[in-house]
């Protein structure tokens, strides 16, 4: 099975959209629209919602278009924490839909790391001069 397309707004903060023009040159993707994710959907059950409320505030990234992503991984969380509080057995199949839709998300340690903002490019930092510890610091 070939190993699935890098999103291209990924490649671009990866800087394989550099390396590697002639992939990306073709390729166009829709544009989301920057807009906060929002409040979660009433018809979440109460823990959903705080679930929904959790990961807005941790994952910072998200957008109104992840809305639906959100959801899955909410009702998913939701459902493996009650389990979890009534001392019921959690399925593989309900961790790995969790562990799936959290990944999608950016959320799991392994999906972060994979994607890293570029530095900004501003020169004009008055600090700069800080950044570097004098050597009898070290």
């Amino acid at each position: 099975m070939p190993r699935p397309k890098t999103p291209l707004a990924k490649a671009r903060l990866t800087g394989a959209d550099r390396k590697h023009p002639d992939r990306f040159r073709a390729r166009s993707e829709p544009k989301t629209s920057g807009a906060e994710i929002g409040k979660p959907p009433t018809y979440l059950d109460k823990e959903a919602r705080a679930v929904w409320q959790e990961l807005a505030r941790d994952l910072g990234w998200l957008v109104r278009e992840d809305r639906f992503a959100l959801e899955t991984a909410c009702l998913a969380i939701a459902q493996v924490r009650a389990m979890h509080r009534k001392c019921e057995p959690i399925t593989a199949a309900l961790l790995s839909a969790m562990n799936a839709s959290l990944g999608k998300l950016g959320a799991s340690p392994a999906d972060r790391s994979k994607v890293q903002a570029a530095p900004p490019e501003d020169d004009d930092d008055p600090f700069a001069a800080f950044d570097a510890a004098p050597e009898y610091f070290s």
